[in-house]
């Protein structure tokens, strides 16, 4: 892996065709802002990505569910009153 700050990717933006995985990082702190993935690794990187995307959605459809389920408690302890 490549660790450049963004100065150095707009001074040399042909290493992008090479097949190094690339950490872009803020130079001023030392912050990583992201990753270049090549092409070449892109299969691998989609279902690594299908994962995430499969998980974020189940988190979301919990929520929604409780929420849900908060509101039929709702209704029926206000069917009491």
């Amino acid at each position: 892996m490549i660790k450049l700050g963004v100065s150095e990717l707009q001074k040399r933006p042909s290493i992008l065709k090479s097949d190094e995985i690339i950490e872009l990082v803020d130079k001023r702190d030392e912050k990583r802002i992201g990753i270049f993935i090549p092409q070449k690794y892109s299969t691998l990187f989609e279902e690594i990505v299908e994962k995430i995307e499969r998980q974020r959605r189940k988190k979301i459809l919990r929520a929604i569910k409780k929420l849900d389920d908060m509101s039929e408690w709702d209704e029926v302890a206000s069917d009491g009153l």
